[in-house]
């Protein structure tokens, strides 16, 4: 039938993610997420509740359309895509200006936790039977809803981008740093 010289050494991974279909499947998943994140941001240029609704559920619906074309190869091809990229820059030796930034981020982190616990204490004292939503650093009850949300999104996001950033040995002279060991050992 077929010799091994006629045979392509391409894994079938590699040679689907060369097929039209995963090229049109991986086409409309970056659509529809774009869609969705440009849904995100329509509210601030004053669209209607149902624009970002019809561009969320249409940017969902493209992204799941993507699976007909995708199939299980196309999805395990772009995990093993994404994954291998998140991996190479996590394990990667970590420079002195990628150490700096990451510690920078993990300052921003504790930053934004302590400006929290200062507004929570500030709010609880100015708080009264009477006005249980006291103005608070000038702030009405509506901004100071969206102070907290976006302190504590920037608190969170800037966790998660400097344990990225500072790399994998940095969770061990993490460890080493807190963790007691006897002088003898």
């Amino acid at each position: 039938m077929s010799s091994p010289d006629n045979q392509s050494t391409a894994t079938p991974d590699t040679a689907f993610t060369k097929t039209w279909r995963y090229k049109i499947g991986l086409a409309m998943i970056i659509v529809g997420n774009l869609g969705i994140l440009l849904a995100l941001g329509m509210p601030a240029l004053g669209a209607d509740a149902g624009t970002v609704g019809a561009m969320v559920v249409g940017g969902e619906l493209l992204s799941l359309a993507s699976i007909i074309f995708l199939g299980k190869q196309g999805f395990k091809a772009i995990k093993a895509k994404f994954t291998g990229f998140i991996k190479t820059g996590y394990v990667r030796p970590v420079g002195k200006v990628r150490h700096y930034i990451g510690i920078a981020l993990l300052c921003t982190n504790v930053l934004t936790t302590a400006i929290l616990a200062l507004y929570a204490g500030d709010s609880f004292a100015a708080a009264t039977p009477q006005g249980p939503h006291p103005i608070v650093w000038g702030l009405d009850l509506d901004q100071q809803a969206k102070l907290v949300a976006w302190l504590f999104l920037i608190g969170e996001i800037s966790f998660l981008v400097a344990i990225y950033v500072l790399g994998a040995d940095w969770w061990g002279k993490f460890r080493n740093m807190v963790v007691w060991e006897a002088a003898g050992k």
